[in-house]
């Protein structure tokens, strides 16, 4: 008794009939495609991806032709594809570095330009400059400028320049802000130690409305403008000093004032600027390890950038960062070549039931984290070989229409019916969808379509007329199904037979009796609905 079969159908007698050259265009065309997506992308093309392109373009118009000699037989095809799949590693190779470049010098671009609007953020969050600042407006005009030039390098190199500018605009703006803010401590205690003295009322005013205004100078936008504030406010309280001291006051403007050794100022700055510009390179070589090592074999050995640390020590992990970055770099177009064959071979053999060696040995390379082009090559060759040969006995449309009519007929013989519908193309009409045979069992069909493996699957059901399914008796279906399935065991059988005398072949992948596949239980709206379709 049978509810489920499965076969692979082979021809006694049979040719190739065009299946394996059919396989070789669809595997060269995918590559192709897949191949000039990329060159499309491709911004400056050199010539030697140009040359490469060309070539690979030759040898596939040559050999994408129905008499080229090397297709009359598998293992010259094979070695044909061989051939034809190197020279494709090598053009894919060169064109992966390529876009490899590109991308990097466009992240990099962005990483710079990123930076100097925090650096701008930063100058102005911080009350260093004003938005209305002419040297802020400067700024911003300098980024429109830099943007419209064509030569990429040129606006990298600009971009980094006009970094180190600002970065030192805002340490400088640092270093004056702590200088600063000593000098508003020091006019802080002055005039609270004035407010002690014998100070009139209308001057006691005058006092409290300096004192409110150097409490407020923080809140100045711009660092320029708060220290001619604060010098304002340095000669107003001098003034009152002496008036209320009963000295003649005399301006502060030819007096120095005691300033911070500015060759000791200027080597801080330098070494923030210099920290703030290695650690934005050494953390962009930093991230693109780590995106690159998708095995993680590589990004585990480099420490986070250390930013608190020397210029020396952090221009030397930035230096190891940048070197680790272009090893990796070299290693990527190959790897990401692997990689993507793999990937399609490994998806192509998991639906073949037969390939399970190959399968293990492509997936086993997928997951090695340093796979290279000779072991490829000897996956891609054993499943060429294995495809070739197994598409040489793959039937053609043609060949699956003369089958699929000998089934048909033969069902016919022993009292199937078949609904009559025009097909005209036998083979896709059973991959999209069953096919109902009439079973000489009342209220029975077998139902027949093609699996994406290329199998032939029969299957078993029961038809019932209405929708009121509670009301059918369970024992009496039980009886039903097996009587319908010892049945069509023994027409199979027959059919079987019948079929081997045509030179048609089945060779059962699998076969279920009811108490392992249950006779499934359609409706006549369920086939209308197409809802059968496996």
């Amino acid at each position: 008794m049978s509810s489920l079969i499965v076969v692979e159908i082979a021809l006694a007698h049979s040719d190739d009939d065009g299946q394996s050259l059919e396989w070789i265009e669809k595997r060269i065309h995918s590559l192709l495609s897949s191949a000039e997506r990329r060159f499309d992308t491709l911004t400056n093309k050199n010539e030697r991806v140009i040359k490469l392109h060309e070539e690979l373009r030759e040898i596939a118009e040559q050999i994408l032709t129905p008499d080229y000699p090397a297709w009359k037989s598998p293992e010259s095809s094979r070695k044909t594809m061989e051939l034809f799949f190197r020279k494709a590693d090598r053009f894919r190779i060169v064109l992966i570095q390529l876009l490899l470049e590109e991308n990097e010098m466009r992240l990099l671009e962005e990483v710079y330009i990123q930076k100097i609007e925090s650096l701008l953020n930063r100058l102005v969050s911080e009350s260093f400059i004003s938005a209305e600042n002419p040297a802020y407006l400067e700024y911003r005009r300098s980024v429109e400028n830099l943007s419209t030039l064509e030569v990429q390098s040129e606006r990298i190199n600009s971009y980094k320049a006009l970094i180190s500018d600002i970065a030192t605009r805002y340490y400088t703006c640092r270093h004056a802000l702590f200088s600063l803010n000593n000098r508003i401590d020091e006019l802080k205690k002055e005039a609270s130690s004035l407010e002690l003295k014998n100070v009139s009322l209308p001057d006691l005013e005058i006092l409290h409305s300096l004192q409110a205004q150097i409490s407020t100078l923080s809140e100045i936008p711009d660092l320029d403008a708060r220290k001619e504030k604060l010098k304002s406010l340095e000669e107003q309280l001098s003034a009152l000093d002496h008036r209320v001291s009963g000295i003649e006051h005399t301006t502060l403007g030819g007096i120095s004032r005691e300033e911070p050794d500015r060759e000791e100022e200027k080597a801080k700055i330098a070494h923030d600027v210099s920290m703030e510009l290695l650690t934005m390179e050494a953390e962009f070589f930093h991230g693109r390890i780590g995106f690159f090592d998708y095995d993680e074999t590589e990004s585990s050995d480099y420490e986070p950038v250390a930013k608190e640390t020397t210029p020396e020590r952090l221009a030397l992990q930035r230096e190891n960062l940048q070197l680790e970055y272009g090893l990796l770099k070299e290693k990527i177009p190959e790897k990401t070549v692997i990689r993507e064959d793999l990937e399609e071979i490994v998806q192509t053999l998991s639906l073949d039931p037969d390939a399970g060696a190959l399968l293990d040995a492509a997936m086993i390379l997928y997951h090695d984290p340093f796979p290279e082009l000779r072991e490829l090559s000897v996956i891609r060759r054993q499943y060429d070989a294995y495809y070739l040969q197994k598409k040489s006995k793959s039937l053609s449309d043609k060949q699956w229409e003369t089958v699929i009519q000998s089934i048909l007929e033969a069902m016919k013989g022993r009292g199937y019916r078949v609904k009559p519908r025009k097909m005209t193309n036998l083979r896709d009409s059973f991959r999209r969808g069953s096919i109902e045979v009439f079973s000489p069992v009342s209220h029975y069909s077998v139902m027949i379509s093609i699996n994406p493996l290329d199998e032939l699957v029969f299957r078993l059901v029961r038809i019932v007329d209405g929708l009121d399914i509670d009301e059918l008796d369970p024992d009496q279906i039980q009886k039903d199904d097996a009587h319908a399935s010892a049945v069509w065991s023994r027409d199979y059988a027959i059919l079987q037979d019948e079929l081997k005398k045509e030179h048609i072949l089945f060779i059962e992948r699998l076969k279920k009796n009811p108490d392992e596949v249950p006779i499934q239980q359609l409706t006549r709206f369920d086939i209308l609905t197409d809802e059968h379709i496996s």
